[in-house]
Formats: C-alpha cells, structure tokens, sequence
C-alpha cells in the first residue's frame, strides 16, 4: 500500500484504538497475523494510519490504532467487531471516535528522520478553546514548525453518535519519550502530561 488514500463520498474517518489483553500470547499466532493483515487488506483505500502500540522496550504490542474512513458510525463497530483479533480474544477494550484529519493525509506521506522514534498520544484534557483562533485542538498553521515537521497524524477527537468534543491524537516522530512531552507542552497541545494524557510507544503497521 502506498498510502495515497482514495477519497469515497459520504466517508467519516474515525479513530479505532483497541487495547490488547495484557500478556496475551496470541499476538505470536503467525496465521491469526495474516488473518489480520488480509482483512486489513480490504479497507486500504480509505487508511489514513494503522499500527500497534508497544511495551517502552518496544518488544510487546500494547494496543492496535487503526484510522480509516467509514460510511456511518456502525460501520465503524462492524469494523471492530469482525477484526480477526478482536474476534479470537486479542483485545480487552476499544474506543471508537470520530477523527478530524487536521494533516489532511496519510501516515504513508510522512517524511521521516531514519532512527527515530514513534509515538502516539491521546489527550483528553479539561478545556475547548485554545490561544490561536479559539479552537481546540489548535490549529496546525498555529504549532511550532518543529513540532510541525515531526507530525505524523494529528487531529480532532469527537463522540462517535453526537460529534461531541472528546480531545485530540497526535502522532509524531522524535527521538525520544521526553521529547514528546517537550515538544506538546512547548506548544500548549497538552498543558500537562497527566490522566487525561496516554503516551504510548507506536510503530507503523502494516505487512512486515
């Protein structure tokens, strides 16, 4: 897949992050992998990112991120509930949102530093507006071009049935944990890194 995505009328992305069940052995089921890369298959056209969350030694799979566009907010459930993972026991947990792409592209069309690491960040913080046009999450022309530069996915996070505001995810390459936090409390993305906050190692996924 390159990741050039081709646009469908009618589509809502959405941003599926499933938890896995701690310890679970079923990660290292070669056929349940292909299982999952082949259904995976299918929804390449409208993939904006995917790939699994880690253990901070980046050995273990924590979780699985998938944002993708849909028709209407069931498809989305029938989504997860047909994963082959899901259905064979992988995941504990799910949280479904609505996704406003703010990168307006794909994982696939990110520029990267070899060496680096990947991270994902949910933020879900106690405030909507933000300083740069009242908005919240703040507008990409509003962030640093360091941060910028390093932007894997970032967007707006809303309830899944009524659009209702929940908090943003970002995506980013950088060289380490701390970078992380410097970079998004530098640019006020996050006021602090706190419950509301989940930082979790992340690689791209895909068929390896």
């Amino acid at each position: 897949m390159t990741g050039r995505r081709r646009l469908r009328f009618g589509e809502v992305d959405f941003f599926v992050y499933s938890r896995d069940v701690p310890g679970t052995p079923l990660r290292d089921d070669r056929e349940l992998l292909e299982a999952h890369w082949a259904y995976m298959d299918a929804f390449a056209g409208s993939m904006i990112a995917r790939g699994p969350t880690l253990t901070p030694d980046r050995e273990a799979a924590t979780g699985s991120l998938h944002v993708l566009g849909l028709p209407r907010v069931d498809a989305a459930r029938e989504f997860v509930d047909r994963e082959p993972n899901n259905q064979a026991g992988v995941y504990a947990e799910h949280s479904i949102w609505r996704f406003e792409n703010l990168l307006g592209r794909t994982m696939w069309e990110f520029e990267g530093a070899a060496g680096e690491s990947r991270f994902l960040v949910i933020a879900r913080p106690d405030r909507d507006r933000s300083d740069c046009g009242g908005g919240w999450p703040i507008p990409t022309e509003c962030l640093p071009p360091e941060l910028r530069q390093r932007l894997i996915l970032y967007g707006a996070l809303s309830a899944p049935d009524d659009g209702e505001p929940v908090g943003a995810a970002v995506a980013l390459e950088v060289p380490d944990r701390d970078a992380v936090v410097g970079l998004l409390e530098g640019a006020r993305v996050i006021r602090d890194v706190d419950r509301d906050v989940e930082i979790h190692d992340w690689e791209f996924g895909g068929r390896r």
